[in-house]
């Protein structure tokens, strides 16, 4: 076998230690901190709710035209014969980054209290009504790749980063038992990188 499978639990991704707004990060320290544990920042607690991300493929690289085609009938002394249209497929023009998805999920814990959830709410609150964010708030985001070590071999980088949307609640009580229940955050990036790191370099 020259090469093992990958496994997808093998990653890392957190946001960074100034994604929360300080007034969000102020108000969630007091009441974090009022629960002894080992988690004492709200950004700390936020990315230890993290269980997944989501990055999107391409699609739609092709177009498609209808065209007549020919071919020759040996038979009748290589006359060529006129088929009838049909589809056929085509390398778009277009620049592959249009084709790509730009949207990615963060996929949340839903933690007691809710508090990681009402972090990023207040968040996009915040982002959006500050006319100074009307530039991206987070230049970039990274997803590395471990390998069976623990060590990074390769990078993903999302760059210029929005925060797009959040999952809504669903509060009923016929959901008297705790569960593993989960909430999806909705970013959307500009552009995307992947590197290959080796000894810490990144090539």
């Amino acid at each position: 076998m020259l090469s093992l499978s990958p496994r997808f639990d093998l990653f890392k991704f957190a946001f960074p230690k100034d994604f929360l707004p300080d007034e969000v990060s102020g108000k969630y320290t007091d009441i974090i901190s009022k629960n002894p544990g080992v988690v004492t920042t709200p950004i700390d607690y936020l990315n230890e709710s993290i269980q997944s991300i989501t990055i999107p493929g391409m699609t739609d690289l092709l177009i498609v035209q209808q065209q007549h085609e020919t071919n020759t009938n040996k038979v009748k002394l290589h006359k060529f014969n006129v088929e009838p249209k049909h589809d056929i497929n085509y390398l778009s023009s277009a620049n592959p980054l249009e084709k790509l998805g730009k949207d990615f999920k963060v996929t949340f814990r839903q933690n007691q209290g809710l508090y990681n959830y009402f972090m990023i709410y207040e968040t996009i609150f915040h982002r959006y009504t500050k006319t100074e964010n009307i530039r991206p708030y987070d230049p970039v985001f990274l997803i590395d790749i471990l390998n069976e070590s623990g060590n990074v071999i390769s990078r993903i980088k999302l760059k210029d980063v929005f925060i797009d949307g959040i999952d809504g609640l669903d509060f009923n009580y016929n959901k008297v038992e705790r569960d593993s229940s989960t909430f999806d955050v909705t970013f959307k990036f500009n552009n995307i990188d992947f590197v290959f790191v080796i000894d810490g370099e990144e090539y």
